[in-house]
């Protein structure tokens, strides 16, 4: 019970972080909006600080579940790729909608060092590394070339998501699913033997 207070908790922090930003999710907010008291849940974070990181460990949680685990069961390789790159886009227009978490948490972190920014360094790098391994699967199936740069890529790739995301959602265009298929896929084409 006390587990699933918990998991309840961090999705509506998560929910608010993806819809007000990091800095605007306080202990007060949180409180009012989960129904408990201030010192209830003041208790259960102790600081705004361990409130954030208990966020960003709860967004990676269901991040790498939500768009890399569930895309296992898909064909290795480009298929599989193609099914990550689907997860994601559904996985930051899910639940509300909102921003990414980690790009909102990069966006206000990015000049203030110490434990919150690690974290977030910490969470970006893990996704960065698990979306060049599934680039890397792309040349171990034989659809890459061997001689391709995975690092390069994993960055032309990553660097499209949150072009997306910003079209979509502070530029509110329209046409930007569209835009970002095409792009995707000329991507793919353009790395494909």
């Amino acid at each position: 019970r006390v587990l699933f207070r918990s998991h309840t908790i961090l999705n509506t922090a998560l929910g608010l972080v993806r819809n007000m930003g990091f800095e605007s999710v306080s202990i007060a907010s949180l409180a009012k909006e989960v129904g408990m008291s201030k010192s209830g849940l003041f208790a259960h974070f102790n600081s705004k600080e361990k409130m954030h990181l208990m966020i960003l460990d709860h967004a990676a949680e269901m991040f790498g579940n939500d768009v890399f685990r569930k895309s296992l069961g898909t064909q290795r390789g480009v298929p599989r790729l193609r099914k990550i790159v689907k997860n994601w886009v559904k996985w930051y227009q899910d639940n509300g909608g909102g921003t990414c978490p980690f790009l909102a948490a990069a966006v206000e972190y990015d000049a203030r060092p110490g434990i919150v920014k690690d974290r977030i360094q910490l969470h970006t790098n893990n996704l960065i590394k698990s979306l060049n391994r599934s680039i890397t699967i792309c040349i171990e199936e034989g659809e890459f070339p061997l001689e391709m740069d995975t690092k390069k890529v994993t960055f032309e790739l990553y660097s499209l998501i949150v072009g997306h995301l910003v079209y979509l959602r502070t530029m509110e265009l329209k046409a930007a699913n569209k835009i970002f298929q095409i792009s995707f896929e000329e991507l793919i084409t353009r790395y494909t033997i």
